[in-house]
């Protein structure tokens, strides 16, 4: 099951990382040409942020699944790790909401693009927590 739970909260991580990069490109693309806020980028800023809310109960249930964090050696597993896809989560909410409630056009996808990536930077530097090779590594 543990193995299961970690195939699959590793892969989903690939879904998040194309959501983000989806919702940072279409940001800067309404961004830059001014476009007027449509729903397809209201619908991105959903998915993406449906997708990390996914990988973090992926998380939770590896969490459960091995009863502890301290079942795993390395601090950065049981506090960093988890610390910045939390962090992650939360900013990614936060842009959701402040970009739903904007009202200039620019300022959304502006927001929608630098905080987009900021989430981007949060989950980065949490997967480079983990030990080993993980950020391009397939499990």
């Amino acid at each position: 099951m543990q193995t299961f739970l970690l195939s699959a909260h590793s892969g989903w991580r690939w879904i998040v990382m194309l959501a983000v990069l989806v919702a940072i490109g279409y940001g800067l693309w309404g961004w830059l040409t001014k476009q007027p806020w449509n729903d397809l980028a209201r619908k991105i800023m959903l998915y993406t942020t449906i997708a990390i809310d996914i990988q973090l109960l992926g998380g939770l249930a590896l969490y459960v699944a091995r009863e502890s964090w301290n079942q795993l050696n390395p601090a950065q597993v049981r506090f960093e790790h988890p610390t910045m896809m939390v962090l992650a989560l939360g900013l990614a909410h936060v842009v959701s909401v402040k970009v739903k409630r904007g009202e200039i056009p620019a300022a959304r996808y502006r927001l929608m693009a630098l905080g987009t990536l900021a989430v981007l930077v949060l989950v980065v530097v949490g997967i480079l927590r983990l030990p080993g090779d993980r950020l391009f590594a397939m499990s």
